[in-house]
């Protein structure tokens, strides 16, 4: 279509020519330089003008053309050969999907070879030996693929994971740096990296990159996740330092309860500072305080350790009792409240509340458990084999403490998960168990003094 109009503002031109000739009949000269001239009407040096105006910007036209062909030509190019790449990795895919391997890898090795430059092929065969647990062959086709194609993030992130599977950290890290250093906001690979830091305790360095992580990642998950770091930081602190460093880390722990006061780990070390330091009512206080603003079990166990250690159980049934008429219906605290019972050797009122819970359908293998134990007080021995065959598998369960963000069961209750990589998510199995903050059980532990934290 261009030159469609190009030709017919040549035709008027020409028409425009003739006529300018006719009106300006008289020779001009044009003068070349060294002593040349060029002789013409007025009208045949506007035409020559013209004309090499025009075949100039019909060339660089002509030129820009075909380098748009070219380039074209290259796409369609190389995005058919991306597509039959893609296709021979899928068929790898299928072959790996069915146990048949090494197809699946003949086939990825056509695909490398057939375009080297391409990291895909590189990554699916990285990812085929290390389903097989070959990390060496995995970490060698990502070597050849960085040799081919480049530091490439997604080369780099793959081979750092590897790296992480086999422990080995340091060349993990290497690879993560080398990432950042590309892209400082590659968040995965921040998240790696701050997990080589978890995994070897270097808590200064992981503090410091997740402070970085946060500005640019403001979700609940990740303040807790700097609360944690800042946790393991001064609990290092405390292993390594002793009693040297206790009021330090008491004022760091304080922090850390202003900014979060659902932080259960910071409770739970708190207070046992304190019961090394012989101020067993601040710890008390602590865990009741712990108790009232997250309703976890775990504070409940440490105050029957603490109390029965003073040789004061009555002060831990008094809360029980208490919490149980501000929470008649919760089977979870009267199961708690029966072991506690069981523990005393207080048999009838253990057997009294485990029966009822059992009337009331409360179906947990800890249960039976601490029935079994109940009549082993008895000495009714049928029955209690009885129901400890029912607490099989898990008899050692009488808690299910598990991970709330991965779902792993714990066999007892810890501050990190160390399946998921995460603070405070262990807590009770219970799906019907939620918690507002109890005024009654805050009057509770209170009135036991001690001071505010």
């Amino acid at each position: 279509m261009r030159y469609r109009i190009f030709f017919v503002v040549l035709i008027i031109f020409f028409l425009f020519y003739l006529y300018l000739s006719y009106l300006n009949p008289e020779k001009v000269k044009f003068y070349l330089g060294g002593g040349r001239v060029f002789e013409a009407t007025l009208a045949t040096h506007v035409m020559v003008g013209f004309l090499i105006g025009l075949l100039l910007s019909t060339v660089t036209g002509f030129i820009f053309d075909a380098r748009r062909l070219l380039q074209k030509w290259k796409v369609h190019r190389e995005n058919k050969i991306r597509q039959e790449v893609s296709s021979l990795l899928e068929k790898a895919k299928h072959h790996d999907s069915k146990g048949e391997r090494d197809k699946a890898i003949e086939i990825v090795n056509r695909a490398i070879r057939k375009v080297p430059t391409f990291e895909e092929p590189y990554i699916l065969l990285a990812n085929i030996h290390a389903s097989s647990k070959n990390f060496e062959q995995a970490i060698e086709a990502l070597n050849l693929a960085e040799m081919n194609v480049g530091k490439k993030e997604g080369i780099l992130e793959e081979r750092a994971a590897l790296n992480i599977k086999k422990k080995d950290y340091e060349r993990a890290e290497r690879d993560l740096k080398e990432i950042l250093r590309i892209n400082e906001l590659n968040f995965n690979a921040l998240l790696m990296l701050r997990k080589i830091y978890v995994l070897e305790g270097r808590w200064q360095d992981a503090l410091s990159l997740q402070k970085k992580i946060i500005k640019h990642v403001k979700t609940e998950e990740e303040e807790i996740n700097l609360l944690g770091i800042r946790f393991e930081k001064i609990r290092s602190l405390l292993e390594k330092e002793g009693s040297q460093v206790q009021e330090k880390v008491v004022k760091e722990l304080k922090e850390i309860l202003s900014e979060n006061k659902r932080f259960v780990p910071a409770y739970i070390l708190l207070a046992s500072i304190y019961e090394k330091m012989g101020k067993l009512n601040e710890a008390g206080r602590v865990y009741g305080r712990g108790y009232s603003k997250t309703g976890h079990v775990i504070f409940l166990k440490k105050m029957e350790d603490l109390y029965i250690g003073r040789g004061e159980p009555g002060v831990i049934l008094k809360i029980y009792r208490r919490i149980l008429e501000v929470s008649p219906k919760d089977k979870l605290i009267s199961f708690l409240y029966a072991l506690l019972c069981l523990r005393l050797e207080m048999i009838g009122e253990a057997m009294d509340t485990l029966n009822q819970l059992q009337y009331e359908g409360l179906n947990i293998p800890g249960l039976y458990r601490a029935m079994a134990e109940a009549y082993i007080h008895r000495g009714e021995l049928k029955k209690a084999v009885e129901n400890f065959l029912k607490a099989c598998p898990s008899s050692e369960l009488l808690i299910p403490f598990i991970c709330t963000n991965c779902q792993q069961p714990k066999k007892d209750w810890v501050p990190f998960c160390d399946s998921c990589y995460s603070w405070n998510t262990v807590n009770v199995k219970k799906e019907e168990f939620t918690f507002e903050e109890s005024e009654e059980f805050k009057k509770l532990y209170e009135e036991e003094g001690g001071e505010n934290i």
